[in-house]
Parts: C-alpha cells; sequence; structure tokens
C-alpha cells in the first residue's frame, strides 16, 4: 500500500448539511539534501552537488566502492560532519549546523559502540536515562524495543557475552528505542558471518517495516542493498550515478558504472543502425530502446539474459574458454573475434567448443554514450604553447592556422603578418578510443591515478583522476589495476581543437 500524509481536514456544509472534506497530499520527503556539497582542503572535494529527496518511512540505501562518500554523506544527515555548502531540510526545516543531539536521528556505526561494562537493558536505556524519563516509562520502552529485536529475556546479560548478531540487535534497539524520525546505519553488518548477514538481512527489513520510521542504510555490498532497499542511490566520486528502485537499478542502469557495479553485466560499446536496431560485436541485434540512427551507444546485457545455442543458431558465433562452476549454474564465457561474452548456464560446456548467443531485444539495454567525456579548456602562452589545469600541449598549429608558418617563436600569417594568440582560450578534446596508458610520466598528456575500471568485452575503460582532481577516459586493451599511476597518452592529431579565432 503506498504511504500518503494527511494534509489537513476541512468542514464545509453543502445545502445545510455539514460536511468534512479529507485532504490527501502527495508523499512528502522527510529530508532533502540540497546542493550538498563538502571539501577537507580547500582543493578537494568529497561531495560535490549532492542532490536527494529521502520520503517518509523509506528504506533508502547509499551504496558504492570504498571512498565514494556514502559514510560522509550519511555522517552529515546525522551532525557528525557539516556540510561545506548547500543545505540538510528535515520536514522543510535546515538542520544542517544542528549538533546531532538536537536532531530526530539515531545511527547505528559497524562499531556498534555498545557499553561493555553495562548489560543490555542498561545499554538500550543509556539514553533514555540521559533525558531523564520515569523508570516506569523506561521499562515500557525498552520492554517492546527487546521484543522488537527478539532478545526478551536477555536483559541482565552482559554485552560482552553475546554474538556478534545479538551485538548488531542491541545497537538497533538503543537506537530505536529513542523513537527517532529517522535510523542511519553505516554498514551494520560488516562484522557478520555471511550466514548471520543474510538472515540480519531480512530482519532488518522487518524491523522497517514494523517501525514504520525511515532507514538510511550504507553498504557497499550490491546484494546486500538489492534485498532490503525501497531506493538504492549509487554513488561514485562523491556524485549520485543513479537513484531508483532495485528494479529500475539492476534493470536498467543509467550508466556503464551503475551497470558494472550492481551485479554482473555484459558491456559493449555500438551504434544504433535502425528504429530499435543495435549493432555491437559485430552483429546487429533488435532491442526496446530508440535513438537516432547513427548515435554511440553502450548495450547491456546481464550473463543470466544470455542464450547458448548451437553456432549455426546464434547471431554471434564463439568458442569457449572458460566453464566456473557457481553454485545453481556455470558460467560460461565465449570468445567471438577480439570479444568476450559471459553467460549463465545449467551444464557445464568444455574449454573450445563452439556455441552460438541469442539475445532477445528485451534483454538488451541501450544507454547513449556520454559523449561529453574528455573536453577540456586551455589557454596559449607566449611561446606558443596551451596550459591546461593538468599539463602543456604542443598543438601542431598548421592544423589550426592553416598555410601560417612559426618563426622566432612567433607565428605568422602567409603573408607575414603576425598572429597573436597568446591569451586565446582554447577548447581541447579527445574520444577515449583514441588515447592509451603508459606508465612512463613523461610520455603522456597528463598524468594521475586509475579510480575507476570497467571491461566493455574487448577493451577497458579506464577514468584516470589527476591531482587537480579532473578525470580523464581512457580505452585501452591492458589490464591496469586500481591506484596505478598512469600517463593519459594521445596522438596529437587525434585532439580536436576548438575556441579560437
Amino acid at each position: 500500500m503506498k504511504r500518503c500524509q494527511v494534509m489537513s481536514l476541512f468542514v464545509c456544509y453543502i445545502f445545510g448539511h455539514e460536511v468534512y472534506v479529507l485532504m490527501i497530499g502527495k508523499e512528502e520527503n522527510i529530508i532533502e539534501l540540497r546542493n550538498i556539497g563538502k571539501s577537507y582542503d580547500k582543493d578537494v572535494s568529497v561531495i560535490d552537488d549532492f542532490n536527494l529527496g529521502v520520503r517518509k518511512g523509506e528504506f533508502v540505501t547509499f551504496l558504492g566502492p570504498s571512498g565514494c562518500g556514502k559514510t560522509t554523506i550519511l555522517r552529515m544527515i546525522g551532525g557528525f560532519e557539516i556540510p561545506t555548502s548547500g543545505q540538510i531540510l528535515l520536514n522543510g526545516h535546515d538542520i544542517s549546523k544542528l549538533p546531532p543531539n538536537k536532531r530526530p536521528i539515531n545511527t547505528v556505526f559497524q562499531k556498534y559502540a555498545l557499553f561493555p561494562y553495562l548489560n543490555i537493558y542498561d545499554n538500550i536505556a543509556f539514553g533514555l536515562k540521559l533525558k531523564k524519563l520515569p523508570a516506569k516509562d523506561i521499562r515500557e520502552k525498552v520492554g517492546r524495543v527487546l521484543e522488537i529485536v527478539d532478545l526478551e529475556g536477555f536483559e541482565k546479560r552482559r554485552v560482552t557475552t553475546l554474538s556478534g548478531g545479538q551485538q548488531q540487535r542491541v545497537a538497533i534497539a538503543r537506537a530505536i528505542v529513542n523513537e527517532p524520525e529517522i535510523l542511519l546505519l553505516d554498514e551494520p553488518l560488516g562484522a557478520l558471518d555471511y550466514k548471520m548477514r543474510k538472515e540480519m538481512q531480512l530482519e532488518l527489513k522487518q524491523m522497517h517495516e514494523q517501525l514504520g520510521i525511515t532507514f538510511i542504510y550504507v553498504t557497499h555490498d550490491q546484494e546486500e542493498a538489492l534485498t532490503m532497499s525501497d531506493k538504492i542511490v549509487v554513488i561514485a566520486h562523491g556524485k549520485i550515478q543513479h537513484a531508483g528502485t532495485p528494479e529500475e537499478i539492476y534493470k536498467k542502469p543509467k550508466n556503464p558504472f551503475v551497470a558494472d557495479f550492481i551485479g554482473e553485466s555484459n558491456i559493449f560499446n555500438g551504434f544504433m543502425t535502425g528504429e530499435r536496431r543495435v549493432t555491437f560485436c559485430d552483429a546487429e541485434f533488435d532491442c526496446v530502446d530508440d535513438y537516432p540512427v547513427g548515435t554511440k551507444v553502450d548495450a547491456v546485457i546481464r550473463p543470466e539474459n544470455v542464450t547458448l545455442t548451437e553456432p549455426s543458431a546464434g547471431k554471434i558465433q564463439g568458442e569457449v574458454i572458460s566453464s566456473v562452476f557457481k553454485g545453481n549454474f556455470h558460467e560460461i564465457t565465449v570468445q567471438s573475434d577480439n570479444y568476450e561474452i559471459v553467460a549463465q548456464h545449467q551444464a557445464s560446456l568444455p574449454k573450445g567448443q563452439a556455441a552460438g548467443i541469442v539475445l532477445r531485444p528485451s534483454v538488451i539495454h541501450i544507454m547513449p554514450y556520454d559523449m561529453t567525456k574528455n573536453h577540456y579548456e586551455g589557454i596559449f602562452d607566449e611561446e606558443l604553447k596551451i596550459h591546461l589545469a593538468d599539463g602543456v600541449l604542443e598543438p601542431d598549429l598548421s592544423r589550426l592556422y592553416p598555410n601560417s608558418f612559426v618563426s622566432d617563436n612567433k607565428l605568422y600569417s602567409k603573408e607575414g603578418r603576425e598572429i597573436k594568440i597568446a591569451g586565446v582560450q582554447m577548447e581541447i578534446s579527445f574520444e577515449s578510443k583514441d588515447a592509451s596508458l603508459s606508465d612512463d610520466p613523461e610520455e603522456g598528456l597528463v598524468q594521475g591515478k586509475i579510480v575507476s575500471i570497467i571491461y566493455k568485452g574487448d577493451h577497458y575503460s579506464y577514468t584516470v583522476r589527476s591531482k587537480n582532481d579532473i578525470d580523464y577516459y581512457v580505452n585501452d586493451e591492458w589490464l591496469w589495476n586500481i591506484g596505478d599511476f598512469v600517463s593519459v597518452v594521445v596522438p596529437e592529431g587525434k585532439i580536436q581543437y576548438g575556441g579560437f579565432d
């Protein structure tokens, strides 16, 4: 049932009869993050222009790799960090600078921070005693939450005698006994073993449904997020990549990062060749997404949607290069020319066996290729070089100014008139496929660390972040590692220029 908020109750009179009119409004956000930014150093932004609304009673999960900023956002909501810019609104009121104890928000941390010298009852009652509630009220509230977390009869036990799952329940009980409007959970299942973690996921979901309060949960575990959430917010590099229901996130990811991070994916570069027709892996397929002919796209197919068949029946033909048993299925990798396609299959297939691949239109998800990547600004200096934020470029001036020539470090037209370009602003761009990576710091246009890797069937798509926090995007057939310090090499002839007179 969809939750609604009652706005008001009006009394009016129609033909002398008293009529009560109940005005029901749309669901409203209990928390809104507006243009939130967070920087610990002047030049290093951790969170950048973060905007999100959370509705009352939702179970929202922040999902992303380590270091993406999800815990920082949670700490700002809880009051443990102050945003550098933007507003955090609770029921429409700005709480950005309120201390944690002034917010109707409680937090459960990965390290439960229980008091080892207190028993379960006193751990749970600690906050209520600080509020100086009557003993009778404290007993009633603690008793009620003990039932919710299924720890009745454990009141006198010390927390040091409890299992990890029981300690986690105590931490949740201590948080919810204060009846917060919002409960923040920062990877609370991280210390549990796999089986207990799975059990606690279901218990937490049941608690959320029973309590009806808003849960905001942080994890890097994709399966956990898909299992528990009403809404998932995928975060990378301090920005929202996609916010939606688990089904939307999984079946229709907004970009390659989301497709790669959530579950397993086959991702291929392609282009539209007709109305709802797309070409990738050197084959043309029907699809359900429609974009103009010629549009560059990324095609995403989940391994469970790849059908293996006889070679003659497949749009793609190749041979098996690996078969790995995964419990419920065998993960089969088929190589077709330079492309690798991963499928889930009920039976094992021997290495070297020929196979065909069939893809139904509904299993191919199309995302337009991001054409805004690798666009940067620079400015000419007196030595006819272009200064970028991260390096210096010596352009082929004959490409920019045909029939010109250089003499004594000055640029002249063919008639001998000097062309003054010092201070002229430039726009440079290049395609990811035209760049490559090198470990030689003197070779590249710019240098930085690899922060993201996505495999796209026949190459790897890398994001390289410079010391000035600028991202460069490179396709390379060779496998590098996250954190490698590399140079981005772009042949001068592949660079596009704009913005000059």
